[in-house]
């Protein structure tokens, strides 16, 4: 007979990030929950899904080629500059 040892349970935290930027010099933040720390590209998002009145696909078609990608395009024009991601203290 073969004796295992206990398995540790796994438990995965849901944690709180603030994503600081800038709109148009003026500093401004968001706060968002995830299991892992967002990348830029998802914090890109968050930010657009949050000043942009009427959200509508930002992500270009495959068979696309911008100068610019689109989410880049529409960070710019709303002046978004300097994203930096902490995770939130308790």
């Amino acid at each position: 007979m073969q004796c295992r040892p206990p398995q540790e349970a796994v438990m995965t935290e849901l944690k709180r990030y603030r994503i600081h930027y800038r709109i148009n010099g003026e500093p401004a933040s968001l706060l968002i929950s995830s299991f892992e720390m967002p990348g830029l590209e998802q914090a890109e998002l968050e930010i657009l899904l949050h000043h942009v009145r009427e959200p509508r696909a930002a992500v270009d078609a495959p068979w696309e080629n911008p100068v610019h990608p689109s989410e880049a395009s529409r960070l710019s024009e709303l002046g978004v500059s300097d994203i930096q991601i902490e995770e939130e203290s308790r």
